[in-house]
């Protein structure tokens, strides 16, 4: 088997992997999206379809130049991350401008109590946001622009479909609108804002151009996987309930400091299916720079450069013998910010760990309440691990039940770097059968 896929004794000890020729895709995606900005002053868009949901052109995909140029498009998309996370801060006055309550949306994930009208046109905003964004990203007269945004909306505006948006800059695409314009009659509510999100419509990840290009199944009977926390968020509602949901499903390990995650990462063979992170996520600053760390129960920031800096001698190594590094989980990043876009300089945790082989990462674009990010993950997981969804479909049926069971719209402000299809499947135990 060693000899067969190109792996070394001490990259596969026996480990119960096969590797396959191609991506094991569930199903062809029914739209993919590219933008690409080889100068600051030049974005250009093409898409194509797998499934025949475009017109077929001679040149195999729709392709158009945009008007607006890669500085706004990174200014409009941190607006719209801001105006997500003045929904979560979000506090109720009375007639004369004065408070009434506290923050209700920081604290509680189950929002279906609150006044309706309070709530709806709070989501309604951020909708109208959503769709300022997608309409200012498409905006043009040139007729093949004309001709592009014309089909690109007729596909968005359908539902569940499989998308890949694969992007050279950073746009929240699961909280951009379609539709909007249809949502209010006569200055009044008509329909269910909820539902115009993209992240609400279809299964939606998001590439930079670099992602796996191998992809491993197990053939073991039990899933691994870890859970890497600070010990602050051990008391937040339903944090245990996600360690127990972990331990039930998965070969669990534990770790709680930097120095039980960092020796882990130094080895070529980090061999899990899920690393699930709940912990605090900030911001650094130094010598007016800053970037995106994660912290577990210790000070030592956990940042992109970390994380590249103990896994890049194994990939190179790797690369350099026609073999892979065996690290291929998904990862979860249930802390602050660690989704969002990459400040100048850096590289995202996100393209970090996919950079070295994940198969894909789940983070919030925005600093998420924790009583949220721990009810956000108990949901994700149950789909994906007791269920056995893709992570593609975990999350829309993540998104779906938030939206329409708690009235949340905040399950959209995580987004999905690669792994549509990834899923964990497990060999059946002896005497038991799979239908």
């Amino acid at each position: 088997m060693n000899q067969e896929i190109g792996l070394t004794t001490e990259q596969d000890p026996s480990r119960g992997y096969r590797l396959l020729p191609e991506a094991p895709a569930c199903a062809p995606r029914e739209l993919t999206v590219t933008l690409r900005s080889p100068a600051r002053d030049v974005v250009l868009i093409s898409m194509w379809s797998e499934t025949g949901r475009l017109p077929q052109p001679r040149a195999g995909s729709h392709h158009a130049r945009l008007t607006i140029d890669a500085d706004e498009i990174s200014s409009l998309s941190a607006r719209l991350l801001s105006r997500w996370q003045q929904f979560v801060h979000f506090q109720p006055v009375s007639t004369s401008n004065r408070p009434r309550e506290g923050k209700p949306y920081l604290g509680n994930a189950d929002l279906s109590g609150r006044p309706q009208p309070e709530l709806l046109a709070q989501v309604s905003e951020l909708a109208r946001e959503g769709a300022y964004l997608l309409e200012r990203l498409l905006a043009g007269e040139a007729r093949e622009l004309v001709r592009f945004r014309d089909h690109m909306l007729n596909v968005l505006e359908s539902k569940d479909l499989r998308i890949r948006f694969d992007s050279d800059l950073d746009v929240p695409w699961p909280m951009l609108a379609v539709g909007y314009e249809g949502l209010l009659e006569g200055g009044r509510l008509t329909g269910d804002p909820f539902l115009l999100f993209l992240g609400h419509r279809h299964q939606v990840e998001s590439t930079s151009g670099a992602y796996a290009d191998y992809w491993w199944v197990s053939d073991r009977r039990h899933a691994v996987g870890s859970a890497n926390l600070n010990s602050d968020l051990k008391n937040v509602p339903l944090a245990h309930d996600v360690l127990k949901l972990l331990d039930s499903r998965l070969e669990l390990a534990e770790r709680n400091f930097s120095h039980e995650l960092l020796p882990d990462l130094a080895r070529p063979v980090l061999d899990e299916d899920v690393m699930y992170f709940f912990c605090h996520g900030s911001y650094e600053e130094q010598g007016g720079r800053t970037w995106h760390a994660l912290r577990l129960s210790d000070e030592l920031p956990i940042d992109a450069p970390l994380v590249d800096g103990y896994r890049k001698p194994h990939t190179d190594a790797a690369a350099r013998r026609g073999a892979v590094a065996l690290f291929h989980p998904l990862v979860i990043l249930n802390t602050c910010f660690a989704g969002a876009p990459a400040t100048t300089g850096f590289t995202g945790l996100s393209a970090a760990f996919v950079r070295h082989g994940a198969l894909g990462v789940l983070a919030p674009q925005i600093g998420m309440p924790q009583v949220f990010g721990a009810e956000f993950a108990f949901r994700f997981l149950t789909c994906y691990l007791d269920e056995g969804l893709t992570a593609g479909l975990a999350l829309l049926e993540t998104v779906r039940w938030f939206s329409a069971t708690y009235r949340n719209p905040l399950a959209l402000a995580y987004g999905l770097v690669c792994g549509l299809d990834s899923r964990v499947i497990t060999s059946p135990q002896e005497g038991t059968t799979t239908s």
